[in-house]
């Protein structure tokens, strides 16, 4: 397919991407609650376009302890993710998130109601990412209605780690290439392909030490210092041991720590969190050991004592995954955006637990992350840029009409 045709196809369903996408923004889908109606609306639309659409209520108990599960935050609701179906073998597959932040105090219009002002549609979701699933929606119409091939289209609950949606939906979902359609964090927009996930966890720390013994009746203060096991010191030399061996590849952020109760007082407990930041063929399950053998540390001579260590993982937690930037799929894309947008894009490999890692680490395929600018992420009149959009359904038609 030529690109000015594949423009011509996204220019003619602006409207009907503008009403899917103020649609999904009218049904209130914020992380915790069901999305229920707005996968159903979607659903609609793409049964409408001769779609195969499957629900499902995906608990994530039964993933507790697979190695891409990352806690979830507390829900209100079981989650409801969508599989739509093309007729045929699709081969590949487009997705995204319907879940949404929280309305937030601040905005200047409705933000379940959909508001265009200036060339963006403002609206909760509108960039974070019912833009992005609009897109994919529509984008995977225009295909099925004959210039191409039709994808898998997929809707999850991908906020908090994905265990909601992503995790459960792609380890039953047929392997195959696939499109992440989320605009870009950093505000890039079409210039970026999402291509690599960051490795994190958020590991929480506890060392526990003693006292000595008070030199003076009833003044526990009055403890030698030197013969106590200070926990803080303690835990602070765990991360410098982890810093200078095993982790020294790694970004280690100690963020919190607490410690102690008075001065004068040897601190006998110690909690610290910290994120840790990986690359490589390192994994979640491999930075925890690392911190769990390098939690030795010998007491104070003749002390008498000992110290207590523990880590564990309560919060994020993600492998790191990566398309490279030559595989089949990388240039197919980099081509579609390239006669859309007029330049190639480059890579953006600094996000952290992106949803393209499912599929890369599940299923062993490819799959990156594309989206149109957009903005306000997280805050009030999150916004996404309409005219972008639109190109962003080209680029998606123009890629599947290639394959």
């Amino acid at each position: 397919m030529d690109p000015r045709r594949a423009l011509e196809l996204a220019e003619g369903a602006r409207r009907e991407l503008l009403a899917l996408l103020k649609d999904l923004i009218a049904a209130p889908s914020p992380y915790g609650a069901s999305g229920g109606e707005a996968q159903e609306r979607l659903g609609a639309y793409l049964k409408r376009n001769g779609f195969v659409v499957k629900t499902t209520e995906d608990s994530w108990e039964p993933l507790r302890d697979h190695p891409e599960f990352s806690p979830p935050p507390g829900e209100i609701e079981p989650p409801v993710n969508v599989i739509a179906t093309p007729p045929g073998d699709p081969g590949f597959t487009f997705f995204a998130h319907v879940d949404t932040e929280a309305s937030a105090p601040g905005w200047s219009s409705p933000p379940t109601q959909a508001t265009v002002r200036d060339g963006r549609v403002h609206g909760l979701g509108a960039a974070d990412d019912k833009g992005g699933l609009a897109a994919a929606a529509v984008a995977a119409a225009l295909l099925a209605r004959g210039p191409g091939t039709a994808p898998r289209v997929v809707s999850v609950h991908g906020k908090g780690g994905g265990a909601r949606g992503t995790l459960p939906v792609f380890a039953r979902i047929a392997a195959g290439d696939s499109i992440y359609v989320h605009p870009p964090e950093n505000g890039a927009g079409l210039g970026v392909l999402k291509s690599a996930s960051l490795g994190v966890v958020d590991v929480h720390l506890r060392v526990t030490g003693w006292s000595g013994r008070p030199r003076e009746i009833g003044t526990p203060e009055s403890a030698p210092f030197g013969e106590g096991g200070d926990a803080l010191a303690a835990c602070l030399r765990w991360g410098e041991r982890l810093r200078r061996g095993e982790l020294s590849e790694c970004e280690i952020n100690l963020g919190r720590v607490v410690a102690g109760n008075a001065a004068g007082l040897t601190p006998v407990r110690c909690e610290a969190d910290a994120r840790v930041l990986f690359r490589g063929k390192k994994t979640v399950r491999g930075v925890l050991e690392a911190f769990r053998r390098s939690a030795e540390d010998p007491p104070p001579r003749g002390s008498g004592g000992s110290f207590g260590f523990e880590a564990t993982a309560p919060g994020l937690r993600a492998n790191p995954a990566e398309t490279g930037w030559n595989d089949v799929l990388s240039a197919e894309l980099r081509s579609a955006v390239a006669g859309i947008a007029g330049r190639e894009p480059v890579p953006y490999a600094d996000h952290l637990a992106s949803d393209i890692r499912f599929p890369i680490r599940l299923q062993g395929a490819a799959s990156l992350g594309i989206g149109s600018l957009g903005g306000n992420f997280y805050g009030p009149d999150e916004w996404v840029d309409l005219d972008d959009l639109v190109r962003l359904v080209a680029v998606l038609v123009l890629f599947g009409a290639r394959r």
